[in-house]
């Protein structure tokens, strides 16, 4: 895909204070690599406080391009798009150069940012008070695509004003194709529900409907850990550029009545409710209930957070609480490759919001007279052998189920992170987060007692200086284009390790690949996209400046697969 992935890095260790003003030159720089692997591009962007950095094919080219947006000193959003002007033949990216092609002013109003392909076209999608705009590259203006009253809040909301100078404007991912028909449809949440709006096949969006159920923990208190003007409400923290990951884990997907469409989920309270798609890839504005005999606690992994508000934050950190366990509603899979829908539940038991143990239960779907029934008991479960954070659906501490070998069936994948007060401390002195990798491959309709396969990173830096914290990026995808899933490590802040997608039960290759080249040190900051429709994963390396070096210009590494 072309849009960068959305991770949010542990705060307690985050340090990257960044400052300059916005210079215009560019340069670019090819490299020679092995090969079998890559071609090496670097662009230079100028210097700005923040940086958004965005890829689409915006301009039509056979290419893709890059969109670079901040916030300038008169307060206004600005956007550039770069493109590689090769010759207009589109066939390489190993020769050429990148320039910039298009310069407009958003103006001042824009909160997020985010890419949907429309009729075919890649288009930058921004967001303004109640509304949705795309932006026209042949006008450099833009044009409404449909309303959303939502009630989202920017951090510079708070100020007074919509922007201010060097302020960021984040990259919020609320695109998906929702019913599954090849065109990217947009959802945003509410604190009473979700607006959605469905692309036509003419690209048209249908009017935004509200669908779901309220935010169940709407009136809970956060123990002002997240809270603005000191409120302490779920619901002040509102919708927000970090929140909407949340919200989001709670909008489901699968076929309930079995009709070969994708139906949208939720939980209320003590039932689902299901929207119904219809032949014209619509859902049903009125929502149908049905009921589990699959026993947890609430809905959402976030749902955990809430049982240690009233923590110290030494507390949090040591573990000196009681004991206590939750159990969530994870998500819809297709686990086992029967077409048919499963349920996946979350245990989280421990006395450190930041140090837990996991256990996911799966229940196999069947058809059942009015739609798809799952069994009361498991029938499977994983026991991650790493203990992570409870409350985030992505990140550090995530998973990520996929078909990684083609055989139908999906492995999942667990990042987990030492978090605890430990942990912290070995980072901080180590100046990286160290991570361990879990495979689990289905066998024989179950997952294994062990994980297939596990892989480790770890870095002991401590003389690179305090507050250059290394969080190293971990992707998955296809960067040679065996139809196999590959995954990339930053091993260090200079060196990239590959391990490509094998046959066999321990799905990767032993011994990496080594690729020598800067790896950020923000992980939302490397992300794979494939640039020039070779059906191979490139990789996108965004170097930012940092406290020490704060005139340094921003730069974009490319790595393109041969």
């Amino acid at each position: 895909m072309r849009r960068r992935p959305r991770s949010i890095r542990i705060q307690q260790l985050a340090a990257l204070m960044v400052a300059g003003s916005l210079a215009p030159a560019i340069a670019e720089v090819a490299h020679e690599m092995p090969p079998w692997s890559f071609d090496q591009h670097e662009i230079a962007l100028g210097s700005a406080k923040h940086l958004t950095v965005l890829t689409g094919f915006f301009l039509g080219g056979a290419l893709s391009d890059l969109a670079v947006l901040n916030v300038d000193e008169g307060d206004d959003c600005r956007l550039r798009i770069f493109a590689m002007d090769n010759g207009g033949d589109g066939a390489d990216l190993g020769h050429g150069t990148w320039t910039q092609r298009l310069g407009a002013n958003l103006g001042p109003e824009v909160s997020f940012v985010d890419v949907a392909n429309i009729a075919g076209r890649d288009r930058l999608i921004t967001f303004e008070r109640g509304r949705l705009n795309w932006f026209d590259p042949e006008s450099a203006t833009q044009r409404a695509l449909v309303e959303v009253p939502t009630n989202y809040k920017a951090t510079h909301d708070l100020e007074g004003s919509p922007n201010q100078p060097g302020s960021e404007i984040p990259p919020v991912d609320i695109t998906r194709d929702l019913n599954h028909d090849g065109r990217d449809d947009l959802v945003m949440p509410d604190v009473d529900g979700f607006w959605i709006s469905t692309q036509l096949s003419d690209g048209s969006f249908a009017d935004a409907v509200r669908v779901g159920p309220r935010e169940p923990f709407a009136d809970e208190s956060t123990g002002k850990l997240d809270a603005s003007e000191g409120s302490d409400k779920y619901r002040d923290t509102g919708i927000t550029a970090a929140t909407i990951p949340v919200y989001l884990s709670r909008v489901h997907e699968m076929d309930y009545d079995l009709d070969g469409l994708s139906d949208l989920v939720f939980w209320n309270e003590d039932h689902f409710e299901v929207y119904l798609q219809d032949e014209t890839g619509l859902f049903d504005p009125i929502a149908k209930t049905f009921t589990v005999n699959v026993p947890f606690d609430s809905d959402g992994t976030y749902s955990r957070m809430f049982d240690f508000t009233d923590k110290g934050m030494f507390s949090l950190l040591f573990g000196l609480n009681k004991k206590t366990k939750r159990t969530v509603l994870h998500s819809f899979h297709d686990l086992n490759g029967d077409r048919i829908a499963d349920l996946v539940t979350l245990t989280l038991a421990g006395r450190s919001i930041l140090r837990q143990r996991s256990v996911y239960e799966a229940h196999f779907g069947s058809a059942g007279p009015d739609g798809v029934v799952f069994a009361r008991h498991a029938d499977t479960a994983i026991h991650p052998r790493s203990k992570a954070g409870g409350m985030q659906p992505w990140g550090y501490a995530s998973q990520r189920f996929e078909d990684l070998d083609g055989d139908g069936q999906l492995e999942i994948m667990f990042r987990g992170v030492k978090v605890g007060g430990g942990g912290m401390i070995r980072a901080l002195v180590g100046n990286s987060v160290p991570i361990d990798l879990e495979f689990s491959r289905m066998e024989d309709g179950i997952y294994p007692d062990k994980p297939t396969s596990k892989r480790k990173i770890r870095r002991f830096a401590p003389f690179a200086g305090l507050g250059n914290v290394f969080f190293p990026p971990v992707l998955m995808g296809d960067v040679n284009g065996d139809g196999r899933a590959d995954l990339l490590l930053g091993q260090n802040p200079d060196e990239l390790h590959i391990f490509f997608g094998a046959p066999g039960p321990e799905l990767l290759v032993r011994k990496p690949q080594k690729v020598a080249v800067s790896v950020p040190p923000d992980e939302r900051n490397t992300w794979l996209v494939d640039l020039n429709k070779d059906g191979k994963q490139d990789l996108l390396l965004h170097q930012t400046p940092t406290g020490h070096e704060p005139d340094k210009p921003h730069r974009v590494t490319m790595l393109v697969a041969r």
